[in-house]
């Protein structure tokens, strides 16, 4: 190894540690786990694919397939009728906090949603106003209001359920209103450009962390306005242990448009029916090593715990060749 590569490894080490101290210092509250792809120790230290152990991560990769993961937790939008009904005449949003898509907040406003059955205090009111009245449930909270709702993408209110609010100045009935919001994907179409997908597709994402999931069929949202994120209810992220700075992986390219409009209940092509691609057992890819592996295009997959170098991360995004990790 050249003295060069040394320094590029120590730099690309540091720079890794340095960024999951910032996001782990960043966190609270509901999680907003936008970060870097967080490689593991391998358990052994030959370079065998064996599977990775908990041991701290090595380095951190800004992947091109590395997608943001946010957790919505359950809320509410309010049409202006429903707002003044709800906390009085004139009664506006205030702005607690800027969410991840741009213009959308956190509102100073809470309510209650109740059924027959039960009642969950201090949901969430999000901004700005919208047509219609949506509440986002998980299923837990499904369960704890005894109601049936079903999973739709948010603004698909097709056999919602009814559910009451409940604000300082009145309630208001919701009718058709109530949905588990089905986990999704946003991006600008620069962002859709660069990772090979695009609007109404639905992709089968892999979510990082210490308990791996792979989401399946996942729409994708492309809007000039958007933000690259995909969001997650909190069902979803406690399954698979999400932390800060987890990010998701995009493994394969899902449905396509056309066959998600013509059938949504398509099912996904296996990866198994194409041809299986080798994993990179190397513990360091330098840029002659990043050079040589760009020449088969695709995709390129290494071990989890393999260190990339900066510059051997440049070869592969300019090359818009995908990297992936096991």
């Amino acid at each position: 190894m050249t003295a060069a590569e040394i320094r590029e490894v120590v730099r690309a080490t540091l720079s890794g540690l340095l960024s999951a101290n910032v996001d782990g210092a960043s966190s609270g509250g509901t999680v907003c786990a936008v970060g870097a792809l967080l490689a593991a120790t391998p358990s052994s230290a030959t370079s065998s694919c064996a599977t990775p152990s908990s041991a701290a991560p090595l380095s951190t990769l800004h992947s091109p397939l590395s997608i943001p993961l946010e957790v919505s937790a359950r809320h509410v939008h309010l049409t202006q009728t429903a707002l003044e009904t709800l906390f009085g005449a004139g009664a506006e949003l205030g702005q607690k906090r800027a969410l991840s898509q741009p213009g959308e907040f956190l509102s100073d406003k809470r309510v209650k949603i109740t059924t027959p059955d039960g009642e969950i205090h201090g949901a969430a009111v999000l901004g700005p106003v919208r047509s219609a009245v949506q509440v986002e449930l998980s299923q837990s909270d499904c369960r704890k209001l005894k109601l049936d709702a079903p999973v739709r993408l948010s603004g698909d209110l097709s056999g919602a359920a009814d559910v009451t609010l409940q604000g300082t100045a009145g309630k208001y009935t919701a009718h058709g209103a109530a949905i588990i919001a089905k986990n999704h994907m946003h991006c600008t179409p620069a962002e859709a450009a660069r990772l090979g997908i695009a609007d109404g597709q639905s992709v089968n994402v892999r979510v990082n962390t210490a308990r791996p999931v792979i989401f399946e069929d996942v729409p994708v949202r492309v809007r000039e306005t958007f933000s690259l994120a995909m969001h997650l209810d909190t069902d979803e992220a406690n399954a698979c242990a999400l932390a800060a700075g987890n990010v998701g992986t995009l493994i394969d390219c899902g449905t396509a448009p056309a066959q998600c409009a013509a059938n949504p209940d398509a099912a996904i092509p296996s990866p198994a029916a194409n041809e299986p691609k080798p994993i990179i057992c190397e513990k360091l890819i330098s840029e002659n090593r990043a050079k040589e592996l760009i020449k088969s295009g695709g995709t390129v997959i290494f071990a989890a715990g393999t260190i990339l170098t900066p510059s051997a991360k440049d070869i592969f995004l300019h090359a818009h060749v995908r990297v992936e990790f096991v």
